[in-house]
Protein backbone atom coordinates (compact mmCIF):
# COMPACT_ATOMS: atom_id res chain seq x y z
CA UNK A 1 0.00 0.00 0.00
CA UNK A 2 1.62 3.41 -0.99
CA UNK A 3 2.01 6.01 1.48
CA UNK A 4 1.85 8.85 0.81
CA UNK A 5 5.15 11.67 0.72
CA UNK A 6 4.31 15.09 1.65
CA UNK A 7 5.77 18.84 2.83
CA UNK A 8 4.68 20.52 5.82
CA UNK A 9 3.82 23.97 4.09
CA UNK A 10 2.16 26.05 7.31
CA UNK A 11 2.09 25.24 10.87
CA UNK A 12 -1.40 25.88 12.24
CA UNK A 13 -0.95 24.83 16.37
CA UNK A 14 0.70 22.17 19.01
CA UNK A 15 -1.81 19.79 20.37
CA UNK A 16 -1.63 19.58 24.40
CA UNK A 17 -2.29 15.73 24.17
CA UNK A 18 -0.33 12.68 23.70
CA UNK A 19 2.98 11.33 24.87
CA UNK A 20 4.56 13.82 22.16
CA UNK A 21 3.15 17.17 21.76
CA UNK A 22 2.44 16.71 18.19
CA UNK A 23 2.23 19.75 15.73
CA UNK A 24 -0.57 20.17 13.89
CA UNK A 25 0.21 20.94 9.71
CA UNK A 26 -1.19 22.06 6.77
CA UNK A 27 0.92 19.84 4.05
CA UNK A 28 1.09 19.53 0.25
CA UNK A 29 3.10 17.31 -2.37
CA UNK A 30 5.65 18.27 -4.31
CA UNK A 31 3.64 19.96 -6.81
CA UNK A 32 2.58 22.31 -4.61
CA UNK A 33 -1.54 20.95 -4.26
CA UNK A 34 -2.52 21.35 -0.55
CA UNK A 35 -3.60 17.84 0.40
CA UNK A 36 -5.13 18.53 4.23
CA UNK A 37 -4.05 18.83 7.60
CA UNK A 38 -1.72 16.05 9.23
CA UNK A 39 -0.87 15.45 13.13
CA UNK A 40 2.72 15.14 12.58
CA UNK A 41 4.65 13.34 15.72
CA UNK A 42 8.06 15.68 15.61
CA UNK A 43 10.99 12.86 15.86
CA UNK A 44 13.03 15.00 18.23
CA UNK A 45 10.24 14.68 20.59
CA UNK A 46 9.80 11.31 20.63
CA UNK A 47 11.61 9.24 23.34
CA UNK A 48 12.72 6.26 20.82
CA UNK A 49 13.05 8.52 17.74
CA UNK A 50 13.59 7.04 14.56
CA UNK A 51 12.03 3.37 15.62
CA UNK A 52 9.30 5.13 17.25
CA UNK A 53 8.54 6.86 13.86
CA UNK A 54 8.67 3.05 12.25
CA UNK A 55 6.56 1.59 14.49
CA UNK A 56 3.93 4.23 14.26
CA UNK A 57 3.97 3.56 10.31
CA UNK A 58 4.01 -0.04 10.40
CA UNK A 59 0.80 0.06 12.97
CA UNK A 60 -1.13 2.42 10.99
CA UNK A 61 -0.41 0.37 7.51
CA UNK A 62 -1.32 -3.11 9.89
CA UNK A 63 -4.76 -1.55 11.16
CA UNK A 64 -5.63 -0.65 7.99
CA UNK A 65 -4.89 -3.65 6.41
CA UNK A 66 -7.37 -5.16 9.28
CA UNK A 67 -9.84 -2.76 9.24
CA UNK A 68 -9.09 -1.18 12.10
CA UNK A 69 -10.11 2.46 11.52
CA UNK A 70 -6.92 4.54 12.28
CA UNK A 71 -6.08 7.95 10.49
CA UNK A 72 -4.45 7.85 7.27
CA UNK A 73 -0.87 7.80 7.38
CA UNK A 74 1.79 9.70 5.88
CA UNK A 75 5.05 10.59 5.94
CA UNK A 76 5.83 14.46 6.16
CA UNK A 77 9.15 16.65 5.55
CA UNK A 78 9.91 18.89 7.96
CA UNK A 79 12.13 22.20 6.73
CA UNK A 80 13.91 24.11 9.55
CA UNK A 81 13.04 27.17 7.65
CA UNK A 82 9.45 27.31 8.64
CA UNK A 83 10.86 27.82 12.23
CA UNK A 84 10.93 31.81 11.20
CA UNK A 85 7.44 32.49 11.90
CA UNK A 86 6.90 30.30 15.06
CA UNK A 87 6.90 32.42 18.16
CA UNK A 88 8.00 29.92 20.51
CA UNK A 89 11.52 29.65 20.69
CA UNK A 90 11.33 25.69 22.62
CA UNK A 91 9.26 24.42 19.49
CA UNK A 92 10.95 26.10 16.99
CA UNK A 93 14.09 24.01 18.16
CA UNK A 94 12.06 21.05 18.22
CA UNK A 95 11.22 21.48 14.77
CA UNK A 96 14.92 22.59 13.56
CA UNK A 97 15.88 19.16 15.18
CA UNK A 98 13.31 17.51 13.44
CA UNK A 99 13.98 18.25 9.61
CA UNK A 100 13.85 16.05 7.47
CA UNK A 101 11.04 12.68 7.39
CA UNK A 102 8.64 12.49 10.46
CA UNK A 103 5.62 10.65 10.91
CA UNK A 104 2.01 12.19 10.33
CA UNK A 105 -1.40 10.89 10.48
CA UNK A 106 -4.42 12.97 8.57
CA UNK A 107 -6.06 15.08 10.93
CA UNK A 108 -9.66 14.18 11.82
CA UNK A 109 -12.36 16.25 12.10
CA UNK A 110 -16.11 16.49 12.67
CA UNK A 111 -16.12 16.08 17.01
CA UNK A 112 -14.49 13.05 17.87
CA UNK A 113 -12.93 13.48 21.40
CA UNK A 114 -10.93 11.23 23.46
CA UNK A 115 -12.24 8.11 24.98
CA UNK A 116 -13.25 9.28 28.46
CA UNK A 117 -11.91 7.30 31.91
CA UNK A 118 -14.35 5.19 33.12
CA UNK A 119 -16.54 4.90 29.98
CA UNK A 120 -18.22 1.28 29.50
CA UNK A 121 -18.06 -0.03 25.84
CA UNK A 122 -21.70 0.94 24.37
CA UNK A 123 -22.91 -2.26 22.67
CA UNK A 124 -22.36 -1.08 19.43
CA UNK A 125 -18.80 -0.95 19.75
CA UNK A 126 -18.39 -4.28 21.41
CA UNK A 127 -16.98 -6.11 18.58
CA UNK A 128 -14.63 -3.16 17.40
CA UNK A 129 -13.18 -2.94 20.92
CA UNK A 130 -12.81 -6.39 20.82
CA UNK A 131 -10.47 -6.30 17.47
CA UNK A 132 -8.83 -3.18 18.71
CA UNK A 133 -7.60 -5.64 21.62
CA UNK A 134 -6.48 -8.11 19.57
CA UNK A 135 -4.99 -5.37 17.50
CA UNK A 136 -2.52 -4.44 20.38
CA UNK A 137 -2.06 -7.84 21.44
CA UNK A 138 -0.83 -8.51 17.93
CA UNK A 139 1.37 -5.23 17.85
CA UNK A 140 2.22 -5.95 21.73
CA UNK A 141 1.28 -2.35 22.57
CA UNK A 142 1.15 -1.47 26.17
CA UNK A 143 0.29 2.47 25.76
CA UNK A 144 -3.44 2.19 25.30
CA UNK A 145 -4.88 2.17 28.44
CA UNK A 146 -7.65 3.56 30.60
CA UNK A 147 -5.53 6.72 31.94
CA UNK A 148 -4.25 6.68 28.03
CA UNK A 149 -6.75 5.55 25.93
CA UNK A 150 -5.59 6.83 22.56
CA UNK A 151 -8.79 6.14 21.03
CA UNK A 152 -10.87 8.82 19.18
CA UNK A 153 -14.30 8.54 19.89
CA UNK A 154 -18.26 9.87 18.40
CA UNK A 155 -21.11 8.01 18.46
CA UNK A 156 -20.80 4.36 16.82
CA UNK A 157 -16.91 5.17 15.46
CA UNK A 158 -13.71 4.98 16.85
CA UNK A 159 -10.18 5.40 15.29
CA UNK A 160 -7.05 4.43 17.31
CA UNK A 161 -4.06 6.69 17.35
CA UNK A 162 -0.55 6.21 18.85
CA UNK A 163 1.45 3.82 18.29
CA UNK A 164 5.13 4.60 18.93
CA UNK A 165 4.98 2.18 21.79
CA UNK A 166 4.13 -0.33 19.19
CA UNK A 167 6.65 -3.54 18.93
CA UNK A 168 7.69 -2.95 23.12
CA UNK A 169 9.50 -5.95 23.00
CA UNK A 170 12.22 -4.64 20.56
CA UNK A 171 13.05 -2.02 23.71
CA UNK A 172 13.67 -5.25 25.84
CA UNK A 173 10.30 -4.99 28.11
CA UNK A 174 8.17 -7.67 26.91
CA UNK A 175 10.38 -10.03 25.13
CA UNK A 176 8.89 -13.77 24.21
CA UNK A 177 10.35 -16.43 22.00
CA UNK A 178 7.25 -17.36 20.81
CA UNK A 179 5.23 -13.99 19.87
CA UNK A 180 1.57 -15.49 19.11
CA UNK A 181 1.67 -16.50 22.76
CA UNK A 182 0.22 -13.20 24.65
CA UNK A 183 -1.09 -15.04 27.99
CA UNK A 184 1.38 -13.88 29.97
CA UNK A 185 1.80 -10.18 28.73
CA UNK A 186 0.27 -8.26 32.00
CA UNK A 187 -0.46 -5.08 30.21
CA UNK A 188 -2.95 -6.66 28.63
CA UNK A 189 -5.35 -6.66 31.63
CA UNK A 190 -4.26 -2.84 31.59
CA UNK A 191 -5.38 -2.54 28.54
CA UNK A 192 -8.09 0.24 28.07
CA UNK A 193 -10.99 -2.31 27.13
CA UNK A 194 -9.79 -5.21 28.82
CA UNK A 195 -12.72 -4.61 32.10
CA UNK A 196 -14.97 -3.88 29.38
CA UNK A 197 -14.25 -7.54 27.29
CA UNK A 198 -13.62 -9.44 30.47
CA UNK A 199 -16.10 -12.55 30.70
CA UNK A 200 -18.05 -11.46 27.51
CA UNK A 201 -18.64 -13.26 24.63
CA UNK A 202 -15.90 -12.25 22.09
CA UNK A 203 -16.00 -12.65 18.11
CA UNK A 204 -12.67 -12.76 17.06
CA UNK A 205 -13.42 -14.58 13.50
CA UNK A 206 -13.56 -11.71 10.88
CA UNK A 207 -10.37 -10.17 12.82
CA UNK A 208 -8.95 -13.91 12.37
CA UNK A 209 -9.97 -14.28 8.85
CA UNK A 210 -8.58 -10.69 8.08
CA UNK A 211 -5.20 -11.83 9.17
CA UNK A 212 -5.15 -15.24 7.93
CA UNK A 213 -5.00 -13.08 4.27
CA UNK A 214 -1.52 -11.05 5.57
CA UNK A 215 1.24 -12.93 4.34
CA UNK A 216 4.66 -12.91 4.51
CA UNK A 217 5.28 -10.48 1.18
CA UNK A 218 2.25 -8.08 2.35
CA UNK A 219 4.47 -7.76 5.82
CA UNK A 220 7.34 -7.05 3.44
CA UNK A 221 5.64 -4.23 1.48
CA UNK A 222 4.75 -2.82 4.49
CA UNK A 223 8.34 -2.93 5.94
CA UNK A 224 9.89 -1.23 2.55
CA UNK A 225 7.78 1.75 3.07
CA UNK A 226 10.10 2.77 6.08
CA UNK A 227 12.20 5.35 4.76
CA UNK A 228 16.04 4.93 5.27
CA UNK A 229 16.91 7.14 7.31
CA UNK A 230 14.15 5.06 9.87
CA UNK A 231 15.54 1.70 9.14
CA UNK A 232 17.56 0.26 11.75
CA UNK A 233 18.18 -3.22 13.57
CA UNK A 234 14.80 -3.10 15.11
CA UNK A 235 12.37 -3.14 11.88
CA UNK A 236 14.21 -6.81 11.16
CA UNK A 237 12.99 -7.95 14.70
CA UNK A 238 9.22 -6.28 14.23
CA UNK A 239 9.52 -8.28 10.33
CA UNK A 240 10.09 -11.67 12.59
CA UNK A 241 7.59 -11.11 15.13
CA UNK A 242 4.36 -10.69 12.74
CA UNK A 243 5.97 -13.40 10.38
CA UNK A 244 5.95 -15.58 13.05
CA UNK A 245 2.41 -14.29 14.45
CA UNK A 246 0.80 -15.40 10.64
CA UNK A 247 1.98 -19.08 11.11
CA UNK A 248 0.14 -19.51 14.23
CA UNK A 249 -2.87 -17.44 13.67
CA UNK A 250 -4.92 -20.05 15.32
CA UNK A 251 -3.08 -20.09 18.41
CA UNK A 252 -2.85 -17.13 18.67
CA UNK A 253 -6.24 -15.97 18.69
CA UNK A 254 -6.87 -18.62 20.93
CA UNK A 255 -4.69 -17.02 23.80
CA UNK A 256 -6.56 -14.08 23.48
CA UNK A 257 -9.76 -15.48 24.25
CA UNK A 258 -8.26 -17.22 26.66
CA UNK A 259 -6.55 -13.87 28.19
CA UNK A 260 -10.39 -12.05 28.55
CA UNK A 261 -11.81 -15.33 29.64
Amino acid sequence: MPIQHLNASSYQKRLTTGRTKPCLFICEDDSGEINGEYVVKLKAGMEHRETGLASELIASQLAMFLDIPTPEPAIINLNPDMTEVIGDAELATKITESAGLNFGSRFITGGFDTWPVGEAIPLSLKQLACEIFAFDSLIQNPDRKPGKPNVLWKGNELYIIDHEMGFSFVYGILISHRPWQVTELNFLRNHLFYQGLKGQDVNLDRFAGALETLSAEKIASMISNIPAEWNNAHISRITDHLNEVIKHINEFVDEIRRVLQ
